[in-house]
């Protein structure tokens, strides 16, 4: 940066130069507040650059950091948005096979069960038919037990209405007899 003493000898020289005995006749004065408007100017830019170069190249480069680091964590945060959506596809993807497995085993599951209830329910039939065929042989036992002694009642009621209508008084006596001798003869 210039010092104090350059910048007031500048402006020193400055006014000197213009007021030359050259440049302040008549002939061609037009030009003249051009050049001087555009030295002021030039001494006017030069001196805003050694104020302002170094907030502004700070600024400019923090600025560019910052920039930087968003462009950064934007990349980052797009690569990882794309793996999540191939991700997210691959899944897609596998979706209808997986519907499609999940049908199939849903199928068999029900085929299997449907065929368990099936073999459950011919065993439990099967169980009930030999259930009763053994009720069903317990009471026909039963009955033809009742029917033997009630046959065998039978007889013996119509045995003895038979020998009491054809017993006679003598048939009696020899029955009588005989049943009497074959005692004698057993003790």
């Amino acid at each position: 940066m210039k010092s104090p003493v350059q910048l007031s000898n500048a402006s020193f020289f400055v006014p000197l130069i213009f007021s030359h005995p050259i440049l302040l006749s008549g002939a061609g004065a037009w030009w003249l507040p051009i050049v001087s408007k555009a030295f002021n100017l030039t001494l006017f830019l030069a001196v805003m650059y050694f104020l302002v170069r170094k907030p502004a190249r700070e600024f400019f480069a923090t600025r560019l950091a910052e920039v930087r680091a968003a462009l950064n964590q934007a990349a980052k945060e797009k690569a990882a948005a794309d793996a999540k959506m191939t991700e997210l596809g691959v899944r897609m993807s596998k979706l209808d096979a997986e519907l499609a497995d999940i049908r199939h085993q849903s199928v068999r599951e029900a085929e299997a069960e449907r065929q368990r209830l099936e073999t459950e329910t011919k065993a439990d039939a099967e169980k009930l038919r030999t259930l009763a065929a053994r009720e069903i042989e317990g009471a026909k036992q039963s009955a033809l037990v009742q029917l033997r002694e009630f046959t065998a009642e039978k007889a013996v009621e119509l045995a003895e209405q038979m020998i009491r209508k054809d017993l006679t008084p003598q048939d009696d006596a020899k029955l009588l007899r005989s049943v009497s001798a074959e005692l004698t003869k057993v003790g």
